[in-house]
């Protein structure tokens, strides 16, 4: 029951946001919700299966919106985003080993706190490793939350005076329309997520849901636009779910590092806003969409900020996706030349 009322508040929180046109509203202002929900000491606790469903929920949306023609201009961006995915991975082997340095934390913790990899599978192996755990789940955790919660703000301020190449004026739907939509947005992400699931590689969900909803809205839907609440009310249950990682817990864990914990969040920030200016200067791309592509701050999440600003979310869908297939294939390499197994490396408390 706490779960339901939650919910609900956050996703009221979130329209609120969004009627006071704050960028991405629905998002941040669920996301604002769950921080402060958890800080206060209500500690709620979402199963990876609801966030799968919700993260196809994302992707079911953003298949609606897919043109296919533009992925004939993805191909010219290659390059450039193979630069900057071999320029974070290098930023971020040195941030660890100055973060080392700095905190005062073993070389293991250090450096899988800031390897810009998907953060549940490098929380999961940095224990292997005999890193503290608990911080490198809070110092990813941090980050992601940090980014999910300025980077819209940031490229919201900037939609203003950029072409907005999918704005669509509000057209009015049926409530048949309206639930027809709805029933099949659903039941493509129920199928996106089973399907997702057992594809073995990280992200497959967001992939498998963009390409059923492109589907649906090709061959079952072909004539009813997406009613903007359906992604809206998405948005907010991830942000409802990624406010609650920010507890006590994770506040505590920060706090033991000190005011380094935040020096390099904020330099891990800087570089990439810096990368995804080159990014930007090297393509035809905006820099909103260069911005959501290449930040570090997860596939979903930037797409749905994305698809909130009317920008290109397939768009910005593709790059991060592709830089976390990128980085999840150098991880094993990353890790052995940087990383020490407990028994060889004296510095593990």
């Amino acid at each position: 029951m706490l779960k339901i009322i939650y919910i609900l508040v956050a996703i009221l929180v979130g329209a609120v946001f969004n009627a006071l046109s704050v960028p991405a509203g629905w998002l941040l202002g669920a996301l604002v919700c769950g921080i402060v929900w958890s800080l206060a000491g209500a500690r709620i606790v979402f199963s990876k299966q609801y966030f799968s469903y919700i993260i196809a929920i994302i992707g079911t949306n953003i298949g609606f919106t897919v043109v296919l023609e533009r992925f004939v201009t993805y191909k010219q961006l290659i390059l450039p985003l193979l630069l900057s995915i071999v320029l974070t991975i290098i930023f971020g082997v040195v941030l660890g080993r100055y973060f080392h340095k700095w905190s005062g934390l073993d070389k293991n913790t250090a450096f899988f706190c800031c390897l810009p990899g998907g953060a549940s599978e490098v929380i999961a192996v940095s224990d292997e490793y005999g890193a503290d755990q608990r911080i490198v789940a809070a110092f990813h955790t941090t980050r992601i939350t940090l980014f999910v919660l300025a980077i819209p703000f940031f490229a919201g301020l900037l939609t203003d005076v950029e072409k907005q190449i999918f704005a669509q004026p509000a057209d009015s739907i049926t409530v048949l329309s309206f639930t027809a939509v709805l029933l099949c947005v659903l039941v493509v992400a129920l199928l996106s997520t089973w399907v997702g699931v057992r594809i073995p590689f990280p992200g497959a969900i967001v992939f498998v849901s963009i390409g059923l909803g492109f589907i649906a809205h090709t061959f079952i839907l072909p004539d009813i636009s997406m009613p903007s609440v359906i992604p809206g009310v998405a948005q907010g249950l991830m942000g409802a779910i990624l406010g609650t990682r920010f507890d006590r817990e994770t506040a505590r864990e920060l706090k033991r590092i000190g005011k380094v914990s935040a020096f390099a969040l904020t330099i891990y920030f800087g570089t990439s806003i810096l990368l995804a200016g080159l990014f930007f200067a090297l393509t035809s791309t905006s820099f909103n969409e260069s911005l959501l592509g290449i930040v570090p701050a997860g596939a979903a999440e930037m797409a749905a900020t994305a698809l909130s600003l009317n920008l290109d979310s397939t768009l910005v869908a593709t790059l991060q996706m592709l830089r976390v297939l990128c980085l999840f294939a150098a991880l094993p390499f990353l890790i052995k030349w940087f990383a020490k197994k407990p028994e060889a490396n004296h510095d593990v408390r």
